[in-house]
């Protein structure tokens, strides 16, 4: 089974972590097919929006720690990491994340960085760089929670569930249990439906008046530099 599956609804691309066996974590093969089948995304005219979500009850653990690497692989690692985060926070094409079951570490950074994030009452999150030694989290929750509330789940690397997820805004819609992802597919048609330019110059209004892209190329700059002084030890821990 390919580490990330993709299926075309239309105008609408569904990218899906597939490692269930894994609860989805993150290993290199994962991020470098997630990179090329968000590249391919791009370059396809057909494709208005993406969805991503993971196979299995949950989005994704974060990263593998049990993939075997060396100095250099961790490094190599963390930069993939990085380049996902940039991407998809980034992206020009609007993103909706479907969230079921736990989304920790790396995944919720990818989570984070999509416009906006579908959960069923399963959905956990945890941003447990603190706890683990790893510089990551504001850049993408000052954004979308606030100082105060993003300060709270980085430095803390509490979990949050899906009725808190709504309540502060890290989540925006509520599906029932176990329609994160077509519910999340509808929300991406009802974008799709709308004049194509017109998103695309709000999506880069978004990104200039945010600062989003600036924040994220910030934060992945230091942890380049934390895994290439030889922090990175699994970047974010699959059983948080």
């Amino acid at each position: 089974m390919a580490p990330v599956e993709v299926d075309d609804r239309g105008g609408v691309r569904v990218i899906t972590l597939s490692r269930p066996h894994a609860r989805n974590a993150m290993d290199t093969a994962l991020l470098a097919a997630l990179l090329e089948a968000l590249d391919q995304s791009l370059g396809d005219d057909r494709v208005r929006v993406l969805v991503i979500t993971g196979a299995g009850g949950a989005f994704s653990a974060g990263a593998d720690l049990r993939e075997e690497l060396d100095h250099e692989g961790r490094v190599q690692r963390m930069d993939l990491f990085g380049r996902v985060y940039q991407m998809v926070g980034t992206c020009p094409l609007p993103t909706v994340a479907a969230v079921a079951g736990p989304c920790v570490g790396g995944g919720a950074e990818v989570a984070a960085a999509c416009d906006l994030r579908v959960v069923d009452p399963t959905a956990t999150f945890r941003f447990p760089g603190a706890a683990l030694g790893i510089p990551v989290g504001p850049a993408k929750l000052i954004g979308l929670v606030g100082l105060g509330t993003a300060k709270d789940l980085v430095f803390t690397s509490r979990t949050v569930d899906a009725v808190e997820a709504v309540r502060i805004g890290l989540a925006q819609r509520m599906a029932a249990p176990g329609e994160a992802l077509t519910d999340a597919v509808e929300v991406a048609r009802v974008i799709a439906a709308n004049h194509r330019g017109t998103v695309a110059d709000q999506k880069r209004q978004f990104d200039r008046f945010s600062g989003l892209g600036d924040r994220i190329a910030a934060e992945n700059d230091g942890l380049r530099t934390h895994a290439q002084a030889g922090g990175d030890h699994g970047v974010l821990d699959p059983h948080g």
